[in-house]
C-alpha cells in the first residue's frame, strides 16, 4: 500500500536513517534556509525543525524530504516510491515509467485530516506560519517552495498542478509568478479573459508521490491527479475546499485557499531559478489573496531551497524529462538503451546511450529530445554508445572528451528555445526565451575499423576475466583491505 499521508513517509525515512530531528529552536529568517541549502548541496538525512521561533499552531518545517540522501542521491526518491533505496537510477526510472503509463483516477471523500482546523477571513495570518526566508537578498519568505499549487480551467474543468515559489507579502496575501507556457498561466489567462477571479489552492505536506507529480510538466493528456494516483498505485483521495469547488488531497498537512484578481499585481522577488542563480530583480507578479486555511493538528510543512543543485525540484523535473523521453524513444522504436537528465546539472543536459544504427544518428536522437515538451529547452545533448553508464559522471564525461571530436562531432543549433531563467542568456534573449543548443556525438564513427582504429579501453570491465572480476568484487567490497583469514583460500 502507498503512504496514506506525509507523516507515514517521514516514518519510513526515519527507519531508513534518512531523517534527523532538530529540537533546539531555529530561526526561519535564513537559518533554516542555510541548513536546507547545505543538505541540497552535500546530501544527508532530512531535517525536521520542531521548534521554529514564533511559529503558531504547533507548526514545524522540514527540509530535504526528497533531496539527495545520506545513502545516495536516489535513496529518498526510492523511498518516496516505496522501493529499495539501493536501487539504481535505471531501475527507478523503469518502475516510474511503468506506473506513469497507467494513470489512476482520483476519488472524492467526505472529509479528511486537512480539515481538523479551519481558519477563515480576518483570522487568516500567513505571518504566523513563519515561512522561511531561504536566501539572503530574497524578496520575501517563501511559503510554497515544495508544495502543490493548483487551479481549475473554467471551461474544460482541467485541473493543473505545479510547484511554484510564492512569497508572503502580508497577513493574507502572497505574490508569485505564473511562468509563461505553464498550465496555471493558461488557466489564469482564461479567467482574465472572462473577467473572473481565479480560485487557487496551495497544498503543503502530502505523500511524496503527489508533489513529485506536480513537478511533471509534460503529461501527454494525463492530469496531475491521475499521475499522482499512478505513482502511488492507488486512487488519490480528494476533499472539497472550503471557499471554492477545487478538490484537494484529504490527508494534506495544510491547505491554503484563495483567489487571484485579473490584472492585480504586486512586487515579487528576487528569488532564484532552478539553475541556482538569481537572474532577475524584484518584478511585478499576480497577487494571491488567501481566504481560508485548513490544517491538521501541529502541521509539518516541507520546503525546498531552490538554490544550486541538487534539491527536490531538480530531482523531480529531471525524472519528468527522463520518463517522457523514455516513452518517446520506445514509441518510435529507437535503439536507445538509456536516457538520463543529471539533476545536479539542473536540467541543462540530456545524455543518451544508444546502439548507433547510422552515421550522424546523434542529430536524429537530439531532434527527438528537442521536440519533447519536457526537454525542449535543454541546451546540451550528449549521445553515447550503449556500453556507457550515462548515470556515472566519470564515464559520461570520459566518453565526451575521448570520443567527441570538437569540430567533427559537435553541432550548434542557433535560435533554439531556452528556459527563460537560463543564466547564460542576455536580458533580451531571456525576454524572448531564445538561445542556442549544442549536440555532442560521443560515439565512435561507424566507418572506423573497430579492430584497428578504435583503441581498446583499459578498465575493470574490459581487462579482466569475468570470474576474476567476481572474485575481486566479492573479496574487496570495502576498499583496500584483506579478507578475513577464514575467507582466504587454503
Amino acid at each position: 500500500m502507498s503512504y496514506y499521508d506525509f507523516r507515514e513517509y517521514l516514518d519510513k525515512l526515519e527507519s531508513a536513517g534518512e531523517l534527523q530531528h532538530v529540537r533546539p529552536q531555529v530561526d526561519s529568517n535564513l537559518e533554516i534556509g542555510a541548513i536546507a541549502q547545505r543538505l541540497a548541496e552535500r546530501g544527508g538525512p532530512a531535517a525536521h525543525f520542531w521548534n521554529v521561533r514564533n511559529a503558531a499552531h504547533g507548526i514545524s518545517w522540514i527540509a530535504g524530504s526528497m533531496s539527495r540522501g545520506l545513502n545516495g542521491i536516489w535513496s529518498k526518491l526510492a523511498l518516496a516510491l516505496e522501493l529499495d533505496p539501493d536501487r539504481s537510477y535505471h531501475e527507478l526510472l523503469e518502475d516510474v515509467h511503468r506506473r506513469w503509463e497507467s494513470p489512476v483516477r482520483p476519488i472524492q471523500v467526505g472529509g479528511g485530516l486537512c480539515k481538523q482546523h479551519v481558519v477563515r477571513g480576518d483570522d487568516v495570518d500567513l505571518e504566523a506560519l513563519q515561512a522561511p526566508l531561504l536566501h539572503g537578498q530574497d524578496g520575501g519568505r517563501c511559503l510554497s517552495s515544495w508544495s502543490i499549487v493548483m487551479a481549475q480551467h473554467p471551461d474544460s474543468g482541467y485541473v493543473a498542478w505545479e510547484v511554484l515559489p510564492l512569497q508572503v507579502s502580508s497577513d493574507a496575501t502572497l505574490t508569485g509568478q505564473l511562468p509563461g507556457g505553464g498550465q496555471l498561466r493558461a488557466i489564469y489567462d482564461r479567467y482574465s479573459a472572462i473577467g473572473q477571479h481565479m480560485p487557487f489552492a496551495i497544498v503543503l505536506g502530502v505523500p511524496p508521490a503527489l508533489t513529485l507529480a506536480a513537478t511533471f510538466r509534460a503529461r501527454r493528456g494525463r492530469g496531475a491527479q491521475e499521475i499522482a494516483g499512478a505513482l502511488q498505485r492507488q486512487p488519490l483521495q480528494l476533499v472539497k475546499c472550503e471557499t471554492s469547488e477545487l478538490m484537494v488531497p484529504a490527508s494534506a498537512e495544510m491547505v491554503i485557499e484563495g483567489f487571484i484578481r485579473p490584472g492585480e499585481t504586486g512586487s515579487f522577488g528576487p528569488f532564484p531559478g532552478t539553475f541556482g542563480y538569481r537572474t532577475a530583480s524584484a518584478q511585478q507578479a499576480p497577487v494571491w489573496h488567501v481566504s481560508a486555511i485548513t490544517h491538521r493538528d501541529k502541521p509539518i510543512l516541507p520546503l525546498c531551497p531552490w538554490g544550486t543543485p541538487t534539491a527536490e525540484i531538480h530531482i523531480g523535473r529531471a525524472l519528468d524529462c527522463d520518463v517522457n523521453l523514455k516513452a518517446e524513444f520506445e514509441r518510435r522504436g529507437a535503439p536507445v538503451r538509456a536516457v538520463f537528465t543529471p539533476p545536479w546539472l539542473a536540467g541543462s543536459v540530456v545524455a543518451i546511450a544508444a546502439r548507433v544504427p547510422f552515421t550522424a544518428y546523434a542529430q536524429s536522437a537530439a531532434g527527438i529530445v528537442r521536440a519533447s515538451e519536457a526537454t525542449k529547452h535543454v541546451p546540451y545533448v550528449l549521445v553515447c554508445d550503449d556500453d556507457i553508464d550515462i548515470t556515472n559522471p566519470v564515464a559520461l564525461f570520459h566518453a565526451l572528451v575521448t570520443k567527441c571530436h570538437p569540430s567533427r562531432d559537435t553541432w550548434i543549433i542557433k535560435q533554439a528555445l531556452a528556459a527563460d531563467d537560463a543564466p547564460y542568456l542576455s536580458a533580451s534573449q531571456r525576454a524572448l526565451g531564445m538561445g542556442s543548443a549544442a549536440i555532442f556525438d560521443c560515439t565512435w564513427p561507424l566507418d572506423w575499423d573497430r579492430s584497428i582504429a578504435v583503441p581498446p579501453k583499459v578498465s575493470f570491465e574490459e581487462c579482466y576475466p569475468p570470474e576474476l572480476q567476481e572474485k575481486v568484487l566479492a573479496d574487496w567490497t570495502d576498499g583496500l583491505r584483506f579478507p578475513a583469514p577464514e575467507q582466504r583460500p587454503i
